[in-house]
């Protein structure tokens, strides 16, 4: 006689209609991703290639469909608290949420703030009313910039000082002392002679100037310092040999003049000589 072991077998209670029905439907809105994971799910464990069949396959796909029908069904927010206290302190940080509750401002204040701004409106429109009309850009060519102010005249240099007078010499007296001079001479020449009983040079110059009325030193060394040089000979003026001078003669123009030479030879008209240091006049 074969003995045959009674199988055991879950509670009815996992394979509800309810159960199976809110499966059904859960399955049918799935995609089709959920047969391949039921048939995965429906493998027998100890032999995959063999399906799994009985209670335990059912119950692996209850259990597959209620993990889809979780996914897909969508989120619901937590409904947020009704009371919200004053403050909440976040942590240990010190950071505290306030609740900042807005008030409408009193009657009285918005009276107050509309009177001020009428009262700021009317004081501007009074500045402007009492504020002179500033010129606009169309009324510039009007008033023109003011002329730049004239240069000031440069003042007129000072004149150049004038040079100081040079000492001009007398104009030499030509007519009247050569005519004297021509009418003493033929007179022999006597050492320190000043009259017409005989002449040396210098006596004879001092004597013929004096007849015109000048007054010469009495040696030619005195006469050239007395008188003034000039550079410019006129007939008149004296000429004198060496410095000192130690000869005088008068200049009478054309390289010729009168004197009164050396003994043994008369006072007379003869060419100037060499040796001549310069000329003096009177």
């Amino acid at each position: 006689m074969t003995l045959r072991p009674h199988g055991r077998h879950r509670a009815p209670s996992r394979l509800s209609p309810t159960a199976l029905t809110r499966s059904a439907a859960v399955a049918a809105t799935s995609t089709g991703l959920l047969a391949g994971t039921a048939a995965a799910a429906s493998a027998n464990p100890a032999n995959p290639q063999e399906p799994a069949t009985g209670v335990a396959a059912a119950d692996t796909l209850v259990r597959a469909v209620e993990a889809f029908a979780a996914a897909e069904r969508p989120a619901v927010a937590a409904p947020a608290p009704e009371v919200v206290e004053d403050a909440v302190s976040f942590g240990t940080s010190g950071f505290t949420a306030v609740e900042v509750v807005a008030q409408a401002p009193a009657p009285e204040e918005v009276q107050e703030a509309v009177e001020d701004r009428d009262s700021a409106a009317a004081s501007r429109t009074e500045e402007r009313a009492a504020a002179p009309e500033q010129p606009t850009a169309e009324a510039a060519p009007a008033q023109q910039a003011a002329p730049e102010p004239a240069p000031e005249p440069e003042p007129e240099p000072e004149p150049a000082p004038a040079p100081a007078p040079v000492e001009q010499a007398a104009p030499a007296p030509t007519g009247g002392i050569l005519s004297i001079a021509a009418a003493y001479t033929g007179i022999y020449y006597v050492y320190g002679g000043a009259t017409p009983a005989g002449f040396d040079c210098s006596g004879y110059t001092q004597y013929v100037f004096a007849q015109a009325g000048i007054s010469l030193p009495r040696t030619a060394a005195a006469q050239q310092a007395a008188l003034t040089p000039v550079s410019n000979p006129q007939p008149g003026d004296l000429v004198f040999f060496g410095y000192p001078a130690y000869h005088v003669g008068i200049y009478a123009g054309n390289g010729m003049m009168y004197d009164s030479g050396k003994p043994g030879i008369p006072s007379q008209l003869r060419p100037i000589f060499s040796g001549v240091s310069g000329y003096g006049r009177a």
